[in-house]
């Protein structure tokens, strides 16, 4: 072996500033040596200069088009057209070869011996690319980088594919299978995922040979064995040892580790072609993958030997970055015994480049590529010969392969000869107009004529009916019963009234309905129409076409209520009514629908709103922003009366009398959103922080980011808090639950006829908001508190007045919070006010210190995991170092471990590591506020009981080694 580190390759004019060199690869003709740097360039060496087969010329091509540090360079395969390059501009680039004779004055630069021009420019990654690899035959590109996503695109036209998403941390290598089944992708979340080319889903995810480690990379840099059986991952660790693990094909496990380098692994590379090792027996094919480090040393392995071929430590003064490989195809010289095989090229951190060249001794001879060929097709590869033409954009064209693909058609060619952009500009501005037609062509456009008779027919006035429009009518579906009380008192599902946030009673479930004049229908409409209409929550809707509810989220379609009538209702449709949607009558609950008043006000960041609503006919409803004492800042119309206003420091929200929820901007006044209209009317809006929440008054509870524009909760209902507040409490008597205890029943009794368990009056609902990190939050008079969690998908307690009584930081009813109480604080403190002493949390008895101790750690962790639910970060940090005090004063070394490993969380060292799954599911911050912040306040509290001293010892070590090498 022959290593050479020429002194004049590199990326920048001073020699002793030398930049760093991330990436590099060879064309397929082994011509060129493409490096990537720190410089913002690409450039393209000549591998006969660097061997010293030639003195010049030594650097071919400089390409400057990239606004940011190049990070990773790859040529497609075949005869090498095209080169994929990605920077931290987060921008790929696309470049290929302008064979012409003219030469400098290009993008390329001046003076060049090759002129390479970007053909294409692929955005969408939202931060660094990291890596790119081409497919087999070049059918894809794939692109990963820095926002944890992995793009796939086309290797002929290079419109996006598909993007892969699933990793939570950065994506920093990917690889490509040489049978074209499989993509594999790495991250720093310490998983290698494998994905599936046919339909891109996840075919398996490998996580156990990166638990161990704790180590930082540049790079995660994967490569996939030339005979398609293993995957060669960077990064890996046995134990403390830093490794390179073998994962075997379709078994997914690393069995097999390249073990001797003293510092992490930042890149494999295996040969692409397969050799047949030399010696004295019998032939025997072999893969040859080289590893490069952060002790600065490149590794050479046979797959089938378990220690090195050779080592070459120092090779380096900084970190290895990258690899690559090439197998000369031409002759060998005349007279030449022992030929170079095969080239390895490595690139460092220090900006400079070292090549080995590999003899045929050293490691035998390439196989034929047809035997190689033979070796991926177990693994379903398909043969050159019976690779199909597949049509694009109307023109077949066959992937690139050994040559340019068939008859000159391949790749961008497909179309003709494509000419050359001249700057990066154009190529921003092809993207710019390629995204303006994909926004046209995504317009619906009618096909036919039926379909341009309805769009017509839309727009007349609504006394038309549609359905004499239509020349062929279509069947309509048959009538669903009408649900309506029977004469003969059968039971039914009784709605559950609840009382509004003020406390008054409704006189109906739906007193604005009284509020707007309804036009009743045509009789016309038949007996069906006027049975609905006859009913006081009748379905209407401004238009006469009969149609049907097939139910809603809270009655499911066709189900049957308590005497046997099915749920479905039939819609008249009128003229300017109201609309009452089917879970009005459906829903279990039922709130009061705030009526219309001349004025409503709003107050937020020293603005006030107002909503004046029309006291004449002909008027207009309007809203008005302004401040004391100053002319209004601006003037909005509203289509229709306002009955609630909500205003926060960014978004001011309004529902009018139709229903509808509008959005506009607080400082403006600009519109944020079209208005949006739900399953039934408003009950309680809120504004605050960012986020937008609306109670309708069946109990359906939405929030919504106004800023980002996308629903956080969707039509949650309160119905099961509601419920829950109905029954009784341990150990209530029957003069606390209001009602008699059923008498108990014999053991021969049947168990269908046990009475139900007695019920209390639904309690009010004393508040309904929102935090300011989005947590949607119920509170009752009974005294407790919810909220709701999307990832649990149900609520949660997070504040209760007649539990933790023992507690010492539990919250009396005649104690005022303190002036600095944070938002739990003030949440539990209104709960034991809306409780009240006569619920039973005023004296307390005292207990026995060990009592109260346990009482109060319980009540301290539900205090931190309900500051975590509406996250609220100054109360995790405040309960946080409670909770450890508490722990260090009673020793209880159990529930501190549970505590410490939750909050160092993986990568651990060893002996301390969770289950592999626990792992992957570790959340790294509570809040907002990081875990090992946390741990980093709550060790020296932990560390005033001597007891725990040594756990406290052993996290901290831990703790240390985490932040003087984080990921």
């Amino acid at each position: 072996m022959r290593i050479s580190k020429p002194e004049w390759l590199h990326h920048d004019a001073d020699k002793k500033k030398l930049t760093a060199i991330f990436s590099l690869d060879f064309d397929p003709s082994g011509r060129r040596l493409a490096t990537a740097g720190m410089d913002n360039k690409v450039r393209l060496w000549s591998t006969r200069a660097i061997t010293g087969a030639e003195s010049e010329p030594r650097l071919l091509s400089t390409l400057s088009a990239h606004s940011g540090a190049v990070m990773c360079v790859r040529f497609s395969h075949g005869a090498g057209r095209y080169l994929a390059s990605g920077a931290d501009d987060m921008v790929v680039l696309i470049w290929e070869r302008d064979t012409g004779e003219a030469v400098g004055g290009n993008i390329a630069g001046a003076g060049n011996v090759e002129t390479w021009r970007p053909v294409r420019r692929l955005t969408g990654h939202e931060s660094d690319v990291c890596d790119v690899a081409w497919a087999p035959r070049n059918r894809f590109l794939a692109t990963c980088g820095l926002d944890n996503n992995v793009f796939v695109w086309d290797g002929a036209t290079f419109e996006r594919v598909a993007k892969l998403t699933g990793h939570q941390q950065f994506v920093k290598g990917l690889t490509f299978d040489p049978a074209g089944k499989y993509l594999a992708t790495q991250a720093d979340d310490k998983t290698l995922r494998v994905w599936r080319t046919s339909d891109w889903q996840l075919q398996t995810v490998v996580s156990a040979p990166f638990q161990d480690n704790i180590f930082s990379t540049y790079f995660r840099r994967p490569s996939w064995a030339p005979d398609g059986d293993c995957i060669a991952a960077a990064n890996a660790a046995n134990g403390k040892v830093p490794v390179a693990a073998l994962i075997a094909r379709e078994k997914w496990t690393a069995d097999l580790s390249f073990v001797g380098h003293h510092a992490a692994i930042e890149a494999v590379r295996f040969c692409p072609r397969v050799f047949r090792a030399p010696g004295a027996g019998p032939p025997e094919t072999v893969s040859i993958c080289a590893a490069g480090a952060q002790d600065r040393s490149v590794s050479v392995w046979l797959t089938s030997q378990p220690v090195p071929l050779v080592v070459a430590p120092n090779l380096f003064a900084a970190n290895l970055l990258d690899l690559a490989w090439h197998v000369p195809e031409e002759d060998p010289p005349a007279g030449d015994a022992d030929p170079v095989v095969a080239l390895l090229a490595a690139c460092s951190h220090d900006g400079s480049v070292a090549l080995a060249e590999f003899r045929r001794s050293e490691l035998g001879g390439p196989v034929p590529a047809a035997e190689q060929e033979d070796m991926l097709v177990r693994h379903g590869w398909i043969r050159s010969a019976h690779v199909p033409g597949r049509k694009l954009a109307g023109l077949a064209y066959i992937y690139e392969s050994d040559g340019e693909g068939a008859g000159g058609s391949g790749g961008l060619a497909a179309q003709g000869p494509q000419p050359m952009a001249e700057s990066v500009a154009q190529l921003r501005l092809e993207e710019e107009q390629k995204e303006e037609g994909r926004r046209g062509a995504e317009l619906p456009v009618p096909r036919d004529a039926r379909i341009a008779q309805i769009v017509d027919a839309l727009a007349q006035p609504l006394a038309q009916p549609l359905a004499a429009v239509d020349p062929a009518p279509q069947p309509q579906p048959e009538a669903m019963p009408v649900p309506v009380r029977t004469e003969n008192g059968r039971r039914r599902v009784a709605p559950l009234f609840v009382r509004p946030l003020g406390g008054h009673t409704p006189a109906s479930p739906v007193p604005a309905a009284e509020a707007v004049p309804q036009t009743e229908p045509r009789a016309a409409e038949g007996p069906a129409a006027n049975a609905v209409a006859s009913e006081r929550h009748a379905v209407v809707a401004p238009a006469r076409i009969e149609a049907q509810i097939l139910g809603t989220q809270h009655m499911h379609s066709g189900g049957a209520t308590d005497d046997g009538e099915a749920a479905g209702a039939q819609i008249v449709l009128g003229p300017q009514t109201l609309v009452h949607a089917q879970s009005i009558s459906a829903a279990r609950v039922h709130l009061a629908v705030p009526a219309v008043v001349a004025q409503l006000a709003a107050k937020a960041d020293r603005r006030g709103f107002v909503a004046h609503n029309p006291r004449k006919a002909g008027q207009a409803a309007r809203l008005v922003c302004g401040r004391a004492g100053a002319a209004p800042t601006w003037t909005r119309q509203l289509p229709r009366a306002a009955v609630m206003l909500a205003a926060g420091p960014r978004t001011v929200a309004v529902c009018l009398q139709d229903g509808s929820l509008h959005w506009f901007d607080a400082e403006s006044g600009a519109r944020r959103a079209v208005p949006l209209v739900g399953e039934a009317l408003p009950a309680h809006l809120v504004c605050r922080a960012r986020f937008c929440l609306l109670l309708d008054c069946v109990g359906q509870l939405s929030v919504w980011d106004t800023d980002a524009l996308r629903a956080v909760i969707t039509r949650v209902s309160i119905a099961p808090l509601l419920y829950s507040a109905q029954l009784p409490s341990a150990g209530a008597s029957d003069d606390e639950s209001g009602e008699r205890s059923p008498k108990r029943p014999r053991a021969e009794d049947d168990a269908r006829t046990l009475p139900a368990p007695p019920r209390r009056a639904a309690p009010a609902l004393a508040a309904v908001d929102v935090s300011d990190a989005g947590a949607a939050i119920v509170r009752l008079a009974d005294g407790r508190a919810f909220a709701y969690s999307p990832d649990l998908a149900t609520w949660g307690c997070i504040g209760d007045a007649g539990a933790y009584a023992q507690s010492d930081f539990c919250v009396r009813a005649s104690a005022a919070p303190p002036a600095d109480s944070r938002a739990l604080e003030l949440i539990q403190a209104a709960c034991a006010r809306d409780a009240g002493p006569a619920a039973g949390r005023g004296a307390v008895r005292r207990e026995p210190a060990d009592v109260r101790r346990a009482a109060t750690l319980d009540h301290l962790e539900h205090q931190l995991l309900a500051a975590d639910a509406i996250g609220s970060g100054p109360d995790v940090l405040r309960f946080a170092e409670l909770l450890a005090r508490h722990l260090a004063q009673c020793g209880d070394a159990p529930r501190a471990t549970h505590w410490l490993l939750e909050l160092l969380g993986p990568p651990l060292v060893r002996g301390l590591s969770p289950p592999a799954d626990a792992a992957a599911d570790w959340r790294p911050a509570m809040a907002g506020v990081p875990k090992r912040r946390l741990l980093q306040r709550v060790l020296p509290i932990l560390s005033a009981n001597r007891h725990l001293q040594s756990l406290v010892a052993e996290y901290s070590r831990a703790l240390d080694t985490l932040l003087a090498d984080p990921l």
